[in-house]
């Protein structure tokens, strides 16, 4: 049985603070919201003599367990297959769960807190036309105790019982790969921690995190909104990133990984030498460079927002792609382009 195989650590996801929180608000039957920002049971099993992670068979990324489905499932293109019960390369049958998403946060608490009333809100549990509202009117009801999600729960949200929230993996969001990250986490948390204390009573918020000196965290308790902004405004315009700049981003695709890559080159080649190299960066292939069974190369291009016109250059971009694809062989190659509206 599967079941059998696959190992789990339990409750090691809730520091002890978080749980002793949990368990007075429980007293006082208030109600709790826990946000993680990830679906799933776990994004990943590894096999813990050879390190084997079980791959999407389309994209470059590890798939991610569901547990009540017995699956493991890939979130960009939707290929799923049963989860393995032994290593496809040693055939050990010590497979584990790495990491936590919203469904492993929900079976832990029912082993954790038995009889308590939990109830999960993410894309898995809103597929139904009237899931969410759903979900909503029984959370409003005190038909639930404790409300985990993902960020569908962040925003428009009044509960009036609901005294405390906790914010998991934040260190992760933080240190994704991506010039808006630190803004996103600070929106996100805030939010999500504007769900307590609606209604008269002060709420409490528990942000979990390996390194709770990071500044931008103090930010976020102090709702330091201002000293975030003029924080992040000196990086971007270090940096030339928005507002100071506006984005294009070039993304090539293809089946063959080198067709990739020499498709990508042979684009970016005059938009450099018109543009100047310094504004052409790449191409290179992004953290995820497989998606649907296509190689992925980008070309980034920023612009200055006030020496540069906007139009000409995209004009510009147009015509080279349209050159670009005079030769018979680019005629497989696929081009997207995204022009950043900050």
């Amino acid at each position: 049985e599967f079941s059998s195989v696959i190992s789990y650590e339990i409750s090691l996801e809730f520091s002890p603070e978080l749980m002793d929180e949990i368990r007075g608000a429980l007293t006082r039957e208030e109600q709790i919201i826990l946000f993680q920002n990830r679906r799933g049971y776990a994004p990943l099993l590894h096999c813990q003599v050879c390190e084997w992670i079980p791959k999407c068979q389309n994209c470059a990324v590890s798939l991610t367990y569901h547990l009540r489905q017995n699956e493991v499932r890939c979130h960009y293109c939707g290929y799923a297959q049963k989860t393995p019960n032994i290593c496809l390369d040693c055939g050990s049958t010590k497979i584990k769960t790495m990491r936590f998403g919203t469904q492993k946060l929900e079976d832990d608490l029912k082993l954790l807190i038995p009889n308590v009333r939990i109830q999960r809100m993410d894309k898995d549990t809103t597929r139904n036309k009237s899931s969410y509202e759903q979900i909503i009117q029984s959370f409003e009801n005190h038909e639930v105790d404790i409300l985990v999600g993902t960020q569908m729960l962040s925003k428009g949200l009044d509960f009036k019982r609901v005294h405390l929230v906790g914010v998991f993996d934040c260190d992760r969001m933080l240190h994704f790969p991506d010039f808006r990250a630190f803004e996103r986490v600070f929106q996100l948390v805030t939010q999500v921690s504007g769900r307590a204390g609606r209604r008269g009573k002060q709420g409490k918020v528990i942000i979990q995190t390996n390194n709770p000196s990071q500044l931008i965290l103090k930010r976020i308790i102090e709702n330091d909104y201002l000293g975030f902004y003029e924080g992040e405004v000196l990086e971007r315009e270090r940096h030339l990133y928005p507002p100071f700049a506006r984005l294009i981003k070039i993304v090539v695709k293809h089946e063959n990984e080198k067709s990739c890559f020499e498709a990508a080159k042979a684009l970016a080649k005059p938009l450099k030498k018109r543009l100047g190299a310094a504004r052409v960066l790449g191409p290179e292939a992004p953290l995820i460079n497989r998606i649907r069974n296509k190689f992925l190369q980008e070309i980034m291009i920023k612009l200055e927002r006030e020496k540069v016109n906007l139009k000409a250059v995209k004009q510009f971009i147009a015509q080279e792609v349209e050159n670009f694809y005079k030769d018979k062989k680019f005629k497989n190659v696929w081009i997207v382009l995204n022009v950043d509206p900050v």
